[in-house]
């Protein structure tokens, strides 16, 4: 899920968020004590905000060397992680009885996984709907030049249009869990990847330090508002809808987008522990279903430190990986 910066500074705040955020994802799905309530689920639409802030300088100057390397991070672990696991499950339960899901997978499932990334492992549905709306996005800035902002603008409007009058949640509702999950997302991420680049296009991160007391102090704000009363409609949809989770994420984004680091300490600390956030939301469903065949606390998901081996041991995989990958793309499978 790690989009790297263009710029060559590396911002340690957002870095930081970065890690925050994976391991929020991680949590989600391997501790059930995490809370799951729509009004709190910051972590997929900062994701989303922060992949497209960044990607928002490659859009304005039409940099292809740049798309062509953002297709590549998300295509490469998409698509390879997605056939590994599928031939890693069906050689072990060929050989041994036993695998992943415990059962072969037919290849028509591999043919889904590629094409909605949302089959057996259906984490990969964010790669999906990142991949469409990266397409969509590219297509309209070099379609619509300097007018392209605008149009992003009106894809967020109908976007809105679309989920609150339940027409997206009611005609996807109505097909498996494969394309209901990959197709009806689109809808509800296209106005997380438009505040993205907004916030790209107002260079916000720069043109909010002179305000730096009162952007945090309005980012908190609207936080603990969001979280602590119901200020927004609640509507139904699939995992993300609403403008309550827009706002949250832009919030979250912003507050931490204005911390700054100076210790050296402190900084090599973050050098390491925000490494591999990409990699670690790949694999860390695959550490967690064999961990649960070996560890009952962890197939309970009862413990708070089920999300935390997890995620040590999806590092430890992923530094492994990018050591023995050396210079080729297979880096990406673990960045």
């Amino acid at each position: 899920m790690k989009d790297r910066n263009i710029n060559k500074k590396i911002n340690y705040s957002l870095e930081l968020l970065r890690f925050i955020l994976s391991f929020w994802v991680v949590s989600q799905h391997c501790y059930k004590k995490t809370v799951r309530l729509n009004k709190g689920r910051f972590h997929v639409p900062t994701f989303m905000i922060i992949s497209f802030y960044f990607y928002y300088k490659t859009l304005k100057f039409k940099s292809v060397f740049k798309i062509v390397e953002r297709f590549q991070r998300i295509l490469i672990p998409f698509i390879i992680w997605s056939i590994f696991i599928f031939i890693n499950n069906n050689v072990l339960f060929t050989l041994f009885g036993f695998s992943q899901f415990n059962y072969l997978l037919p290849l028509k499932r591999l043919i889904y996984q590629l094409i909605f990334g949302s089959d057996y492992h259906l984490i990969f549905y964010y790669q999906f709907v990142l991949i469409f709306i990266t397409l969509l996005f590219t297509i309209i800035a070099f379609i619509f030049k300097k007018n392209s902002l605008l149009f992003y603008q009106i894809s967020l409007i109908i976007s809105y249009i679309f989920q609150y009058s339940y027409w997206n949640f009611y005609f996807f509702n109505n097909y498996t869990i494969v394309i209901k999950y990959s197709l009806g997302h689109i809808v509800e991420f296209i106005p997380f990847a438009t505040s993205g680049l907004t916030l790209g296009c107002l260079n916000i991160i720069t043109n909010l330090k002179k305000y730096k007391k009162l952007a945090i102090f309005f980012s908190t704000s609207f936080l603990f508002l969001i979280l602590k009363y119901e200020i927004f409609v609640r509507i139904n949809g699939f995992w993300y809808p609403g403008i309550i989770l827009n706002i949250g994420g832009i919030c979250v984004f912003v507050l931490f987008s204005l911390f700054s680091f100076k210790n050296k300490l402190l900084i090599l600390v973050l050098k390491i522990i925000t490494k591999f956030t990409g990699g670690i939301y790949y694999i860390h469903i695959i550490c967690f279903l064999f961990l649960e065949k070996k560890i009952l606390f962890i197939k309970k998901r009862m413990s708070f430190h089920c999300p935390i081996i997890v995620y040590i041991i999806s590092y430890i995989i992923c530094y492994l990986g990018n050591k023995m990958s050396g210079k080729t793309k297979l880096k990406l499978l673990f960045n």
